[in-house]
């Protein structure tokens, strides 16, 4: 427990750690304080929920044995949340393992921890936990299959209710005006008669005429 590792900040990281062995709050509260993280204690199942909500952790570092409720109950819990755990245990339990493994644990240490170890899977699982919620809200800004889908779908139904709307509009303009109709007739059409080359006036072309000038009075 007395492994010394070099300072990195954490200003921005906060830790939950809960178990009832005071040794082990004291030693690895002190360790991560410094190293930068900002770290909250509880002894108790029951109050690690309650500090849990009080303040969102980016990783909790909890114990599978406790006073008041077991560490898988406490689990079980947490990750309503969408916590990031860390299980400890003093008893090396294979199947309890396996089982908050299969419930969203992150990884599953004997007690007491090994530092380096322990500060590696810390980094580890909280950079996984960033990456997860990133994720996660790109997700809710890229539309899925069956979102784009129905888009497509609606704006079909815009265009073709946009087109039906167009001709019943169009059909209500004015329309095109048409010829009045003549009404027949049985008169005999007058064909004009050919101008006489004697008369005046006097055809283009035609030879003068024999017949002689009327006499003036």
């Amino acid at each position: 427990m007395n492994a010394r590792i070099d300072a990195a900040p954490h200003a921005d990281r906060h830790l939950l750690l809960v178990d009832d062995d005071p040794q082990i709050l004291k030693a690895l509260s002190t360790f991560f304080t410094r190293q930068g993280y900002s770290v909250a204690q509880a002894e108790t199942g029951a109050a690690g929920i309650q500090a849990y909500r009080q303040r969102t952790a980016d990783l909790v570092i909890l114990d599978l044995v406790l006073p008041d409720m077991t560490g898988i109950a406490v689990l079980e819990q947490l990750r309503k949340y969408d916590a990031t755990v860390v299980m400890l245990t003093g008893e090396g339990d294979i199947p309890t393992a396996v089982r908050a493994m299969q419930m969203g644990a992150e990884n599953f240490l004997a007690k007491p921890p090994d530092i380096p170890h322990l500060t590696a899977i810390v980094e580890r699982a909280i950079e996984k936990s960033d990456l997860r919620r990133e994720n996660q809200r790109l997700l809710r800004f890229v539309p899925t299959t069956r979102k784009r889908v129905i888009r497509g779908v609606a704006t079909a139904v815009l265009l073709v209710a946009a087109g039906a709307v167009g001709l019943v509009v169009g059909g209500m303009g004015p329309k095109p005006g048409t010829a009045p109709r003549i009404a027949p007739t049985n008169q005999p059409i007058n064909t004009p008669s050919p101008a006489r080359p004697d008369t005046f006036p006097f055809v283009p072309g035609s030879p003068p005429s024999s017949a002689p000038a009327p006499s003036r009075r």
